[in-house]
């Protein structure tokens, strides 16, 4: 087995609040959208990674487990972005279009970076990197 991953799938307590976050606000690509289920919806997104909204109540149906209290420490997903405007950017849509900025933009010696929540309380990190930037110029 190869280690990677395909699909990240969140727990939503509202479909369409979370399909228009994405979609609406952050821009998420419509091309590759797959809607018609009542409980999920799927973006197909670069290199094979996809990202699925799915209603909580029916994750907890179809894995059996409960619904616990999580904190937001579990896990972080990234967006490495492409420039310190573009941090700001996506944080600015995020924002408007009903997450939580969290952590406003800061300055590092490694990069700029800042953090939201979406609806659902998903902590989001979105990082500008210029080292990296310049790795990928070689």
């Amino acid at each position: 087995m190869k280690p990677r991953i395909n699909i990240i799938t969140l727990a939503v307590a509202d479909l369409q609040r979370s399909l228009a976050f994405y979609k609406d606000g952050l821009g998420l690509p419509t091309q590759g959208i797959v809607e018609g289920y009542e409980d999920h919806i799927l973006f197909e997104l670069e290199d094979g990674l996809s990202l699925v909204l799915f209603l909580r109540s029916e994750l907890v149906r179809i894995t059996g487990q409960t619904n616990g209290v999580h904190g937001p420490a579990e896990f972080i997903l990234s967006y490495a972005a492409e420039s310190r405007e573009e941090v700001e950017t996506i944080l600015r849509r995020a924002e408007t279009a009903g997450g939580t900025l969290q952590i406003v933009p800061k300055e590092e010696s490694w990069g700029y970076y800042g953090y939201f929540k979406d609806p659902d309380g998903h902590l989001w990190e979105v990082v500008w990197n210029p080292v990296t930037e310049k790795e990928e110029e070689l």
